[in-house]
């Protein structure tokens, strides 16, 4: 906030810089209202020149549907701002130059924000449509490394094509640092990923794993999909020892302090 206030000071384009903190405040407006009525829970809340962030730690442990919803409610925001922008051009005494320059930075925060790079907004709609294929262990990191392959692509077009700007480099270097952040943070956002599986009710839809009596209960919980609840087949020379289920897994992590137990001796405990 103080940022954009300070740029717009520096610079003197103050209406410039009001329509873009308009058209940045209504796409986090979007994200806000929708994770509200899911009653999430918001931390804080930052204004950049280039977009804005709603901190919050429950994204990867609600549904599918509410991820989803709560993403796609900022870049949906940008949509009917154009057809309000196009009627003011042409029914409003307001000048042309500024409702175009509206137009242009409303249709490029929206294309922006769709790129497949974490934390935009394309960047969580790649994580969530990653994590229906792979396990939710792996997809952070995934995530993380196509983020930065990305990135480092777009650099190099704009910079061969002679595109690159001070903005676009302070932009790059923003996003390669978010995502230096997320990989540290991989390993905790698993953990309370599992907390959530462990604290709700379990998803309708159910996966079956079928692993060897010598893997631990932590290697197991590393093959787990979100949004699916998890059967786990305990096989050994094709023969079925035990079936465990999800809920089992996670008791002994969480309850029991487990995580380095073979499956052959949760088998043994019983309440599979």
């Amino acid at each position: 906030m103080w940022l954009v206030l300070f740029l717009a000071v520096i610079t003197g384009s103050f209406v410039e810089i009001a329509i873009i903190f308009c058209l940045i405040f209504i796409h986090e407006m979007g994200h806000i209202g929708m994770a509200l009525f899911f009653r999430w829970r918001i931390s804080s809340i930052m204004f950049w020149p280039f977009g804005g962030v709603m901190n919050t730690d429950e994204y990867y442990t609600r549904s599918y549907k509410e991820e989803f919803l709560v993403v796609l409610a900022g870049p949906m925001q940008h949509i009917w701002i154009h057809f309000v922008l196009m009627f003011m051009l042409t029914n409003t005494d307001i000048p042309t130059h500024l409702v175009e320059y509206a137009l242009t930075y409303n249709t490029n925060l929206l294309l922006f924000n769709l790129l497949p790079i974490y934390p935009l907004d394309g960047g969580k709609i790649l994580l969530l449509l990653l994590s229906y294929k792979v396990p939710f262990k792996q997809v952070i990191s995934l995530t993380v490394i196509l983020s930065i392959a990305f990135i480092m692509m777009a650099m190099f077009i704009t910079y061969f094509n002679e595109w690159s700007t001070f903005h676009t480099i302070l932009l790059a270097c923003f996003l390669l640092l978010e995502n230096r952040l997320e990989w540290k943070r991989r390993q905790y956002i698993f953990i309370r990923h599992l907390m959530s599986r462990y604290a709700q009710s379990s998803p309708p839809l159910m996966k079956k794993l079928t692993v060897s009596p010598s893997m631990t209960v932590y290697s197991v919980l590393e093959k787990f999909y979100k949004g699916k609840y998890h059967h786990v087949d305990v096989l050994e020379s094709n023969q079925l020892l035990a079936m465990v289920g999800e809920q089992r897994c996670l008791e002994a992590f969480f309850d029991q302090k487990l995580p380095h137990t073979e499956m052959r001796q949760l088998a043994e405990t019983g309440h599979t």
